[in-house]
């Protein structure tokens, strides 16, 4: 266990945005852990969480916030484990901070400091002093939510939110069968779409601590599970241990085995003793609360049980037969697990087993009391009454009626011992507040059917977007389709007309070819091979042809590296102008200059 124990620095407020404490934090065997001075709201918060706070304890929870709603909302952020107490509070009745020091031992002399006073609340709160505050409502809030958001997408996506759609069904049906299964009294609210639910509510009119071992927390990729306490805005202190109400199992013999829990099924006391009397036991159970089930695990019942029962009231449990040692085994090792207990005396066995057959017999009885007083909220109720009233063997709605009836009595009392007085104002008082709340009834009859056409009316909308948002997709897709095919399209179209210009070159080509082939055939053409040695000289496999290889080139019907295909009426055309070319070349020749070079060049060899 781990206490804190904080104070307020001097000259600082709550009003402030962040106000100073002393913090000192204690272990149970009294060993200081940590301590620091001028510790803001903030970081008094994260050493909650990092050192995984049991108790913080102050002399005056108004040290934390101004108003109960500010204390409130600082409690919300601090681990679900951590009890706050306020030590000057005592038994039901405020003490000083230094008369409580002196009760444990402590003489405190002149004026405390911070840091004295907030290691004396933890001292104080370690040795049992103080009460808790109570902020906590008696229901729960259990909230299934997607992992993260849906974002636009193509077909994929669309696949995707149905998937996730369907996993939050799935999810939700699972809490709810839970729910069912134990009995727990809830409302469900579901934000439904086509492909399942976009996520769920559960308000459970249960505490939040009833739920362990039944729903979990989830925190997933794609689904999340948030279970929360609903917290009030008032806060008030917790009964006194004196109001409890327990179911006890007794073990009788040398050694006696007694286990104490309480009606939610809480282990409270696990213990066994040698050579104790009855009275001793009905003490140790009595500093506990008030025993209302008080059972065995044997039939025929010990007499020393059926007298303990006697003492406190309570009603007897015995089983129909004995408790064979499998039973009772099964029975510990489910709680052990859920409790983190481990149970090794034969005695604290035998106890716990009866008190846990008890209670599971009376489970369901307890849960519809727990959701029906949370439904009912009214003041006047005493719950420890209706739960003693039901065990005893009456219905809910006749202890509900019984607690009402004492109440208007009570009431009625009241108003005849002042109607000596006052008959006329209060009458008239009377009759304004029930004209009063007749019209507050009224009014708050139209604002719940606005509230239920809103509720309606956001749901029609929502759904409306969804179809909307479905049908946009749906539109975006479309034409990101035709999109692609104008753009294959297009494609095509290019391919094709590249493809028909080579067709109609390889038409051109064909037709050239069969012409001249034609003319191969008809002996109108001769084929001619190249000389590769002297390039204007050709042969067509028996005479040479002199013929000018550009020439041959520019009027050849075919013409590669090696052969030329000419027409037989151009070929005696070609040598004959590759003649006259040769003449016409020769008219250039400047023979003087020629003559001069050649006389040069023997001056300068002589």
């Amino acid at each position: 266990m781990k206490i804190m124990g904080v104070d307020i620095e001097p000259m600082e407020s709550p009003s402030k945005s962040q106000p100073m404490y002393s913090v000192i934090i204690i272990d149970e065997g009294e060993k200081i852990l940590y301590k620091s001075e001028n510790v803001s709201l903030s970081r008094l918060i994260r050493l909650c969480w990092e050192y995984n706070i049991d108790v913080l304890a102050l002399d005056n929870i108004y040290e934390l916030g101004e108003n109960d709603r500010e204390i409130v909302n600082i409690i919300k952020l601090l681990p679900q484990n951590t009890n706050i107490v306020q030590v000057t509070y005592h038994n039901g009745e405020f003490k000083q901070l230094k008369e409580l020091a002196r009760e444990i031992g402590y003489e405190v002399q002149g004026k405390l400091t911070p840091q004295k006073t907030a290691y004396l609340d933890a001292i104080l709160a370690l040795r049992g002093y103080g009460t808790s505050i109570k902020v906590e409502e008696k229901r729960t809030k259990i909230i299934v939510s997607r992992g993260r958001a849906l974002g636009p997408g193509g077909m994929s996506q669309n696949r995707y939110k149905r998937f996730i759609r369907g996993t939050l069904l799935r999810v939700a049906k699972d809490i709810k069968e839970k729910l069912d299964a134990k009995g727990l009294d809830y409302d469900m609210i579901v934000r439904r779409s086509r492909a399942g639910i976009e996520g769920a509510v559960f308000i459970v009119y249960a505490p939040r601590d009833r739920l362990f071992g039944i729903v979990k927390k989830m925190r997933g990729h794609d689904v999340v599970v948030d279970i929360k306490p609903i917290y009030k805005n008032k806060i008030e202190f917790k009964d006194k241990k004196a109001e409890r109400r327990l179911i006890v199992g007794i073990d009788p013999g040398i050694e006696v085995g007694i286990s104490v829990i309480d009606i939610y099924g809480k282990p409270v006391l696990l213990t066994s003793k040698r050579s104790i009397d009855r009275d001793d036991i009905i003490s140790l159970i009595s500093k506990e609360g008030k025993a209302i089930i008080v059972a065995t695990d044997v039939n025929p019942l010990p007499d020393t049980v059926k007298k303990i029962a006697s003492k406190f009231n309570a009603r007897l449990f015995i089983p129909e037969k004995s408790l064979s040692v499998e039973e009772k085994q099964r029975l510990i090792e489910d709680y052990s697990k859920l409790y983190k207990l481990k149970i090794d005396n034969p005695h604290i066995r035998d106890s716990l087993a009866a008190a846990l057959k008890a209670y599971y017999e009376v489970e369901n009885k307890i849960r519809q009391i727990e959701s029906f007083i949370s439904r009912l909220d009214i003041d006047i109720i005493n719950e420890n009454k209706i739960y003693d009233c039901v065990i005893y063997g009456s219905t809910l709605s006749e202890c509900i009626e019984k607690e009402i009836e004492k109440y208007i009595k009570r009431d009625d009392k009241k108003i005849e011992e002042k109607s000596d007085k006052k008959d006329e104002n209060i009458m008239y008082k009377l009759t304004r507040l029930e004209e009063e709340n007749k019209e507050l009834k009224l009014e708050l009859s139209r604002y719940k059917k606005l509230i239920y056409n809103l509720i309606a009316e956001r749901d029609s909308l929502l759904r409306k977007i969804d179809e909307i948002k479905l049908q946009i997709n749906r539109d975006i897709e479309r034409d990101r389709k035709i999109y692609e095919l104008n753009l294959n399209l297009q494609n095509a179209y290019k391919l094709i007309n590249e493809l028909e210009i080579r067709e109609l070159t390889i038409q051109r080509q064909l037709g050239k070819l069969k012409e001249i082939l034609y003319k191969l055939i008809n002996g109108n053409a001769i084929v001619l091979k190249k000389n590769n040695g002297i390039g204007n000289i050709f042969f067509d496999g028996n005479n040479l042809y002199i013929i000018d290889e550009k020439v041959s080139n520019e009027i050849a019907e075919y013409a590669d590296k090696e052969i030329v295909i000419l027409d037989k009426c151009l070929l005696k055309d070609s040598e004959l102008l590759y003649k006259e070319l040769q003449i016409e070349k020769s008219k250039n020749i400047d023979i003087k200059k020629i003559i001069d070079e050649y006389r040069n060049r023997k001056i300068k060899r002589e």
